[in-house]
């Protein structure tokens, strides 16, 4: 009990206007492009069945799909000027303005790939408006956005979407992409970034679209990870497939007699898939190996005053595992907090977002070698409804917690951004989608990463 102490002082201080971060419970239990030639498209799956679909199937006209990326200018300035610009324990953009790949908004997902460059995959109404799509495109500072797959999807979600799509890179060639459509079925394909796809493979029904898939590769296998939501609760499922498409294993991760949710890998880490058993009051994360079968489950830490639905952003440095998580604060106000855990050391949570307002928030992170980087949603108002802009802020581990840096506002040119998400390339340079009012934007940045 003497533990607890401390820990209910700080889940009474968090959302304060005059100390705003969230609280933690430390108890143990009882969360127009420019030109490129195009690649070679790759053969179909060699474990496809005879008679399935076509893998293009459903893949607009090149020139229609081209016209759904917006023209625009990519920054003239060189990676080493942003390098030396970004200030300490921070970031610098490539250019003022961000450029819009997307012309329909919805949350998107974005990650490294190839030699220079990210793969980015969002939801969107489709242009017609009697549905729902999903999209994906490559970029690099260096060449304007190539449009690769759109689709509508098998059944359009009749409220308003709150998580991208699962995307995950497989290879310098090839992603793994899982869409959940509105009768909660999951699904997902592998990519080509010439433009072809493999057949989708059903993953199963219930799933809940509030939480993004999760896809990597772990162990060489195919890893897929999705939120179920019933009349019972929730839980978090696993499959993992070969190259071919052919489904190797399958498991329930939800341990007993708990729940489970918002799956998602720890960048930084060659094996960790991070998830919650969310609670009103303390909720525990837990960490799974998919390199085994069955996959062993670790309870990670507890964490207190987690938001519904959470979002989760792990990056792991080393023997530290960070955390930012969504948060709720005093009066309802809503936050993103951040925490630790090496060994048996774990940390009082730090506000990576203050909470100063209402409403559902979002975080990202990326690991460098030494620091990681997180984007996350701000909110311009006190009310609900307020819009929100884009936080991204650096944070070095010390030995007796983590120091933040001051945080780069990032925004749409209508002054508005939501849902970032953020991937780093291996050459250093960060790639930041957003949302805003009218379309999905991204922005090439460097940051003050080495530690």
């Amino acid at each position: 009990m003497r533990a607890l102490l401390p820990c209910l002082a700080l889940v009474l201080a968090f959302g304060c206007d005059d100390d705003p971060e969230p609280a933690v419970d430390d108890a143990p239990p009882t969360e127009g492009a420019a030109e490129e030639a195009p690649a070679e498209p790759t053969p179909p799956s060699p474990g496809a069945d005879e008679g399935e679909e076509d893998p293009l199937a459903g893949l607009d006209d090149p020139e229609a799909l081209a016209a759904e990326v917006p023209a625009g200018a990519l920054p003239a300035v060189s990676a080493e000027s942003v390098q030396a610009a970004a200030p300490e324990r921070g970031c610098a953009t490539f250019g003022e303005q961000p450029l819009r790949v997307w012309t329909r908004p919805g949350p998107a997902h974005v990650v490294a790939v190839g030699e220079d460059g990210f793969a980015l995959a969002g939801y969107a109404a489709n242009a017609a408006g009697d549905g729902e799509e999903v999209w994906l495109l490559t970029a690099s500072p260096t060449r304007a956005p190539r449009p690769v797959l759109r689709e509508d999807l098998p059944h359009a979600l009749s409220v308003p979407r709150v998580a991208g799509p699962g995307l995950g890179r497989m290879d310098d060639g090839h992603v793994g992409l899982v869409t959940l459509d509105g009768a909660a079925d999951a699904r997902f394909t592998i990519v080509q970034l010439g433009g072809r796809r493999a057949p989708w493979r059903e993953l199963g029904p219930h799933a809940d679209q509030r939480f993004a898939p999760a896809i990597g590769l772990r162990g060489g296998r195919h890893a897929v990870a999705w939120t179920e939501g019933t009349e019972e609760g929730q839980r978090v499922h696993y499959a993992a497939f070969d190259p071919t498409g052919r489904e190797l294993a399958r498991h329930d991760l939800t341990q007993e007699s708990m729940g489970a949710a918002a799956p998602v890998f720890a960048d930084g880490a060659t094996e960790d898939l991070i998830f919650i058993d969310p609670r009103e009051a303390t909720s525990v994360l837990y960490r799974a190996d998919l390199t085994t079968d069955p996959p062993p489950v670790e309870v990670l830490r507890p964490v207190s005053s987690v938001y519904d639905p959470a979002a989760l952003a792990p990056v792991v440095l080393g023997e530290r595992a960070l955390i930012g998580y969504t948060a709720v604060g005093m009066a309802a106000a809503t936050a993103v907090g951040l925490v630790w855990k090496e060994g048996e050391s774990a940390s009082a949570p730090q506000a990576l977002v203050p909470s100063e307002g209402y409403g559902a928030l979002h975080v990202s992170a990326a690991a460098a070698e030494g620091r990681a980087v997180f984007a996350a949603d701000h909110p311009k108002g006190r009310e609900r409804g307020a819009a929100r802009e884009v936080w991204v802020r650096v944070v070095e581990p010390t030995e007796g917690g983590a120091t933040l840096g001051e945080p780069l506002t990032l925004a749409a040119p209508d002054g508005t951004g939501r849902w970032a998400h953020l991937a780093r390339h291996p050459s250093g340079t960060y790639a930041l989608v957003f949302t805003a009012g009218d379309g999905v934007y991204l922005h090439f940045l460097r940051c003050d990463d080495a530690g």
